[in-house]
């Protein structure tokens, strides 16, 4: 459960001679405390909000809210609040964020690239709605399948398909935009489908199988011969080994 809200502390206080008492109707001295509220998670300050101001009479004691200020004394406040200053720590959440973001910025420059990444996202963009038997006979016949069998609700019509084979490896690669509207299990059974589609084509016997199953943007359904996921966000990286270990890459 995340806890969060705003709190207030005492951010400053001042004198301000010469100022009539509401109550004791002496021109006494009033003494205003300024309070700076904040929005905070966990009760860790994020970000400052407003202020508010509390006078109180030092002969009477009687204290009033910035509400009830009079003209005279809201003047003499405007003119004297610059001396009451957040703290820096009223901008500790803040401060944090940015640095968490100037972390992860850093990060990402000087982290090095996996080329097979690049690899990888450019068979996804090559992947096509209709494959034929002559350019992808494995993608033409797993596209016949799912044209009978899946719902038109899914939409199979837009679903985008491309199969590469490399040494004694296979990439399947099969884009359904709707596929977070199936639930589950349903996932599941499509990668079956690819599985026993895959396994009676002799083009891929005896290869290791790299299937990778997107949705709208993210990958949904992966499985290699080390791995499987069924997630929402299932980590791309897990095909990575379809084109070759790492190390073979920094030779």
């Amino acid at each position: 459960m995340i806890i969060f809200g705003t709190k207030a502390s005492n951010i400053g206080s001042f004198d301000v001679p010469k100022s009539k008492c509401e109550y004791c109707e002496l021109e006494s001295t009033q003494r205003i405390s300024v309070f700076g509220k904040y929005a905070h998670i966990f009760w860790i300050p994020i970000f400052p909000t407003s202020k508010k101001a509390i006078a109180e009479c030092t002969h009477c004691k009687r204290t009033i809210e910035q509400k009830d200020f009079s003209d005279k004394l809201i003047q003499l406040y405007q003119e004297n609040k610059s001396k009451a200053k957040r703290p820096f720590w009223h901008w500790l959440g803040l401060g944090i964020i940015g640095s968490l973001i100037a972390l992860i910025t850093i990060i990402g420059i000087t982290a090095e690239e996996d080329p097979r990444s690049m690899m990888l996202n450019n068979d996804l963009s090559m992947m096509s709605s209709s494959p034929t038997m002559e350019s992808d006979s494995i993608s033409f016949k797993i596209k016949q399948i799912f044209d009978q069998v899946v719902t038109e609700e899914i939409n199979p019509s837009n679903f985008e398909y491309l199969t590469k084979i490399q040494g004694n490896k296979a990439l399947i690669l099969v884009k359904m935009p709707k596929l977070k509207k199936v639930e589950k299990s349903g996932r599941s059974e499509a990668l079956e489908m690819i599985e026993m589609i895959t396994n009676n084509q002799q083009d891929l016997n005896d290869k290791e199988k790299y299937i990778g199953v997107q949705g709208a943007i993210s990958m949904m359904l992966i499985k290699t011969p080390t791995y499987e996921k069924n997630s929402k966000l299932a980590l791309t990286r897990e095909l990575y080994e379809f084109y070759g270990t790492k190390d073979e890459f920094k030779k």
